[in-house]
């Protein structure tokens, strides 16, 4: 491997401090690796469906708690979460160290979402109305429909 064959990696942040790498991703894959870091008592994504789009999840470090359909699943350090599309979903960081997931994305074209998202909610500012808003207009562009508030670890009294 010489140093033009090395790839770069994006990464994004998103409010609260998830930091998304992308690892694998282009157009026509069949599917994108995302790296999703999250420091803990940080509320996760709001909890969505995907109508087309499987996502599995691999904890690398941490714990993580995940709600698939109408079950909350915890995992750790080596656990995997299967959610199909079709299925709601979300998951937060459940430790009190920050964690780090192998986010599997099939197929894959949903990442520009995450690029759009960071860029809208930080036009957003503290503005909840323009986030909303923000989210709706993606939500209509990419395979996700949101159906309920995020949730969060025990950190934030839950």
């Amino acid at each position: 491997m010489t140093a033009d064959s090395i790839p770069t990696f994006q990464t994004v942040t998103l409010p609260g401090g998830h930091a998304l790498r992308f690892i694998q991703r282009g157009p026509g894959a069949g599917y994108a690796l995302i790296e999703w870091t999250s420091p803990p008592a940080i509320p996760g994504p709001p909890v969505h469906v995907h109508r087309v789009t499987d996502e599995g999840f691999y904890v690398a470090e941490g714990s993580f708690g995940f709600l698939c359909g109408e079950q909350t699943v915890h995992g750790a350090g080596g656990d995997y979460v299967f959610v199909p599309h079709g299925q709601a979903h979300t998951f937060w960081n459940d430790g009190a160290a920050p964690g780090k997931l192998l986010i599997v994305i099939s197929p894959a074209g949903f990442e520009p979402y995450f690029e759009e998202l960071s860029a809208g909610l930080a036009a957003a500012a503290a503005d909840p109305n323009a986030a909303m808003i923000v989210r709706q207009a993606l939500s209509v562009k990419y395979d996700i429909e949101v159906i309920g508030p995020p949730r969060q670890g025990p950190g934030n009294g839950q």
